[in-house]
């Protein structure tokens, strides 16, 4: 469920209003209450949740959503006793949301002095020019350098370094973790639907995780999750200039390069080691022991223990055979001219 320590939720709502608001067709029970919005694989019978992509048809078999919105091509399930039909089960779920939590369509950046706290347990080194709101909680024995501003909500946990100019928001942050200098954590996710005639910004609902011993290196940053959490974990290594975006979920033990873009919705599995500049598209799985070569492009899942490289990445022996190929060949044709 999102936290209620970030966003007001007006709900409940039944599922025959929900239905009136999209303009949807609905099956199923039209007095239910729904309370709340959810992914599919965390959504429980109280929540709403959409299904738009045929890469979680095993998450929409295995769901405990109490709706789903689906499309006019949707074919029941036995598990899915309610649902809403519409065009565009994406523009549908932007919508609910935005029901749910209209103060959620852009983020209000402006706080009142009286907003502030300085009431930090005596351990907390804090610099001067430093904005905390007083909704948050820093733990013992942190040090806050210069210019940071720390937003509603946030936890942070003992023993955490916070560099100069850094932002905090919709944050849940374990103890032992150095965030360094000009990392913005908890941003805007990139999220929007742009149609001809329709342009709809979705609502970015979820928050940061970042869990124990994990450092974030200068000028990062880390998207919210849109509906569902952006998750780095324990140990994990990022290194300066890496962009991660809303509702990655990166294992423990990671190492990331500088300027590498992650995408939207990419899963990355422990012991991962990814070079520099590294590009990766978005609902895409790297497993397990999975090594990246720099520069490199990947545009598909990955399966344990890999080693890949090249754009597109493929096996790392295959890119660097392929490599040389090239380069007789270019070098062949060099001597025949």
């Amino acid at each position: 469920m999102i936290d209620k320590d970030f966003y007001k939720n007006l709900g409940p709502f039944t599922l025959y209003d929900l239905s009136l608001k999209l303009d949807g067709i609905l099956f199923g029970d039209k007095e239910k209450k729904i309370f709340d919005v959810a992914p599919l694989d965390a959504a429980t019978e109280t929540e709403i949740s959409f299904f738009h992509n045929s890469r979680y048809k095993q998450d929409l078999q295995n769901t405990a959503a109490g709706a789903v919105i689906v499309s006019k091509s949707f074919k029941k399930l036995e598990n899915i006793k309610n649902f809403i039909v519409v065009d565009d089960p994406y523009v549908g779920m932007a919508k609910i949301a935005s029901f749910f939590y209209p103060q959620c369509e852009y983020q209000d950046f402006y706080f009142d002095s009286s907003d502030s706290t300085r009431d930090l347990d005596k351990s907390v080194k804090c610099s001067k020019d430093v904005f905390i709101h007083n909704t948050a909680n820093i733990g013992k024995n942190c040090s806050i350098g210069s210019f940071v501003k720390i937003g509603p909500g946030v936890t942070i946990g003992e023993n955490c370094i916070i560099g100069d100019n850094v932002d905090i928001y919709f944050s849940k942050i374990s103890e032992n973790v150095k965030i360094y200098q000009g990392v913005k954590v908890g941003g805007e996710g990139f999220g929007f639907i742009a149609k001809k005639d329709f342009f709809k910004k979705i609502p970015q609902l979820g928050r940061v995780i970042i869990e124990k011993n994990c450092e974030i290196g200068c000028n990062s940053t880390i998207d919210r999750g849109s509906i569902g959490d952006t998750v780095i974990s324990k140990n994990t290594m990022i290194d300066n200039l890496v962009h991660i975006a809303h509702n990655v979920k990166i294992g423990e033990n990671s190492i990331i390069a500088a300027m590498t873009g992650i995408s939207g919705s990419t899963e990355i599995g422990k012991n991962v080691m990814i070079g520099g500049q590294v590009g990766i598209s978005g609902h895409v799985k790297i497993g397990n022991n999975v090594k990246i070569a720099a520069k490199s492009g990947i545009m598909k899942d990955i399966p344990n223990n890999s080693n890949v490289g090249g754009y597109p990445a493929e096996n790392i022996i295959d890119w660097h055979r392929s490599t040389l190929l090239l380069r007789k060949q270019l070098n062949d044709k060099k001597k025949r001219t």
